[in-house]
């Protein structure tokens, strides 16, 4: 990406929350990293309690990252709960499983806001602004 490129991106950013639910460690490290590195303020939860302790405080969320398979709640439960929480935040399912797998979890691709991890950073920011733009 060049440098005009990256500051209109990092521009865009300025002040918008994303919160990250993963319940690996590892990628909640990565994707925080690089959603630092695009400028977005990130707040991170390892499940589905911790995140909705998270909404409730921080009503200013833009995007919730939502790993589709985790250990509780499914990603869709959380979704709907977190979304009821934050009725203005776009949600973006992410998942090792491939799209086609989703509906077996009762998400639906069509909608644009999925993404198959890992994904590379350029792919992940084009994702995060389009939903950010629609929502």
């Amino acid at each position: 990406m060049n440098d005009a490129a990256n500051h209109t991106s990092k521009n865009a950013a300025a002040a918008q929350s994303i919160l990250v639910v993963d319940d690996d460690p590892s990628m909640r490290t990565i994707l925080s990293f690089s959603l630092k590195l695009f400028g977005y303020v990130v707040l991170m939860a390892g499940n589905g309690d911790e995140a909705l302790t998270i909404a409730r405080k921080q009503p200013a969320i833009r995007l919730i990252m939502l790993d589709v398979v985790m250990s509780g709640l499914s990603g869709k439960e959380l979704a709907e709960q977190l979304k009821a929480a934050l009725p203005r935040a776009a949600i973006l399912f992410c998942s090792g499983h491939p799209a086609s797998a989703m509906v077996r979890y009762d998400i639906d691709v069509s909608a644009g806001n999925f993404l198959q991890k890992p994904c590379q950073p350029p792919e992940l920011q084009r994702k995060i602004e389009e939903l950010l733009a629609t929502s």
